[in-house]
C-alpha cells in the first residue's frame, strides 16, 4: 500500500538547502561542478531578471519534488518580452508515479503567465522529452543542433583502440593555451583579445546585431556578465575581435572532460555579419586553441536559421547525427501567449547556444 503523499508550495527562504540536498540525490553530483549552495545562488538570486519561480513538493516536511524556470529576457520581431528557460527538474526515486512532474509544473505555469511570461522552454533529455509532451503539453521544436569539428582524431582512435574512456588534457596545457598564449594576437586588420567581461563594448555589438535572427536571448552585457563571468566554479574565456577602436564580435568558449574525450565547447558566438571576414576570422582563432589545447572535438550549436552556420561549417563543423550523440538533448516549449505560437516552434527562427542552458 502506497501512503505517501505531497503538497505543493513556492519556494521560501532556506528551502535551497533542501533543493540542493534533493539535487545531489536524484543526480548523483553538485550543482556546477562543485558546490551546490553557491550555483543555486547564482542561478536563482543573482539571476538580473526578477522573479523566483519554483514550486516544491513535501511530504511532511520532506522536500520530494521540484519543478523551475529561471526567467530570460528575450529579443523578437523588434520587441523585448520575458519568456522563462526551463531546468533542474526532479523527483526523489522513491515518489515517482504521484504525479509530482505534472502538478509541479502546472503550478508554476499559473505564475508565470500571471507574470507574463510569452512561453517556456528548455533542453529535455531523451528521457524526459516524452513526459514534457504527454503531461505538460510541451511541443519539441527541434533536437539540439549539435555541430561537431573533430581535432586530434588520431589521438581519439588510439585511445578507443587502447580501451581509454576519455584523453585527459594536461592541466598546464590548458592554463597555458587559453589564458597565456592567446591574451592577444593580431590578424591582418583586425585585434583578437582574451577579456575579463562584458564592457560597453557588448551593449552597442547586441544593438548592432540583434536584428540578426528571429527569436533569441538579449545578449546585453548584464546578461552576458552574468551568465559567463559570475557563474561561480566556471572558467570560461572571452575572446573579442576588434577593427581599430570597434568590437565587432565575441566568443565564450570552455575546455571540458567529457566521456567521449576533451571537447572545447563555443557556448557564445556573436559577430557582426558587416564584417564577414571578422567571423571566419574568430572561428580560425577558436579551431587554433582547440587544437594547442590538445582537444579532441570542437562543438557549437548552430539551429536550422543561425546566420552562423555556413561560417563554422565552412570550417568543417558539420552535423553530429543523433545516434552518435553521447546524450540524445531536444529543445522544447510551451507557449502561454499564442501571439509567439508561429514564432517559437520553427526552428528556423530561433538562434540558440551551449550557453542558453545551463548544463556547460
Amino acid at each position: 500500500m502506497n501512503n505517501k503523499s505531497f503538497e505543493i508550495r513556492a519556494y521560501t527562504p532556506g528551502d535551497e538547502n533542501a533543493i540542493c540536498a534533493l539535487f545531489e540525490r536524484v543526480f548523483g553530483k553538485p550543482m556546477g561542478k562543485t558546490e551546490s549552495l553557491r550555483h543555486w545562488q547564482w542561478e536563482f538570486l543573482k539571476n538580473p531578471v526578477d522573479g523566483l519561480f519554483i514550486k516544491l513538493a513535501w511530504d511532511g516536511d520532506k522536500l520530494v519534488g521540484q519543478y523551475t524556470a529561471s526567467p530570460v529576457q528575450m529579443y523578437a520581431n523588434g520587441s523585448n518580452f520575458t519568456a522563462a528557460l526551463s531546468h533542474d527538474t526532479m523527483t526523489a526515486p522513491q515518489y515517482g508515479g504521484l504525479g509530482i512532474f505534472r502538478a509541479t509544473a502546472e503550478a508554476l505555469y499559473t505564475e508565470q503567465k500571471k507574470a507574463g511570461h510569452g512561453f517556456i522552454y528548455g533542453f529535455p533529455n531523451r528521457n524526459s522529452i516524452h513526459g514534457f509532451e504527454k503531461y505538460l503539453n510541451w511541443r519539441r521544436v527541434m533536437s539540439a543542433p549539435v555541430h561537431v569539428r573533430p581535432l586530434n582524431f588520431t589521438k581519439y582512435i588510439f585511445n578507443k583502440l587502447a580501451g581509454r574512456k576519455n584523453y585527459q588534457v594536461p592541466e598546464k596545457n590548458i592554463a597555458m593555451c587559453m589564458k597565456k598564449t592567446f591574451s592577444e594576437t593580431k590578424s591582418g586588420e583586425y585585434r583578437l583579445t582574451i577579456e575579463p567581461e562584458f564592457n560597453d563594448w557588448a551593449d552597442d555589438l547586441w544593438m548592432r546585431c540583434q536584428n540578426q535572427h528571429y527569436l533569441w536571448v538579449i545578449r546585453d552585457k548584464t546578461y552576458l556578465n552574468w551568465r559567463y563571468v559570475e557563474r561561480p566554479e566556471s572558467n570560461y574565456i572571452i575572446i573579442t575581435i576588434w577593427l581599430e577602436k570597434k568590437t565587432v564580435g565575441y566568443a565564450v568558449i570552455d575546455l571540458v572532460e567529457k566521456e567521449f574525450g576533451s571537447t572545447l565547447f563555443v557556448l557564445d558566438y556573436m559577430v557582426d555579419l558587416n564584417f564577414k571576414k571578422a567571423g571566419e576570422t574568430l572561428i580560425k582563432y577558436i579551431v587554433k586553441i582547440a587544437c594547442n589545447s590538445g582537444a579532441l572535438f570542437a562543438s557549437v550549436l548552430l539551429s536550422p536559421g543561425s546566420k552562423y552556420r555556413n561560417l563554422f561549417r565552412r570550417h568543417l563543423f558539420m552535423p553530429l547525427p543523433e545516434r552518435l550523440f553521447p546524450q540524445q538533448l531536444y529543445f522544447g516549449a510551451r507557449c502561454f501567449d499564442h501571439s509567439f505560437i508561429k514564432l517559437i516552434f520553427d526552428p528556423k527562427a530561433w538562434s540558440i547556444s551551449w550557453g542558453d542552458n545551463d548544463v556547460i
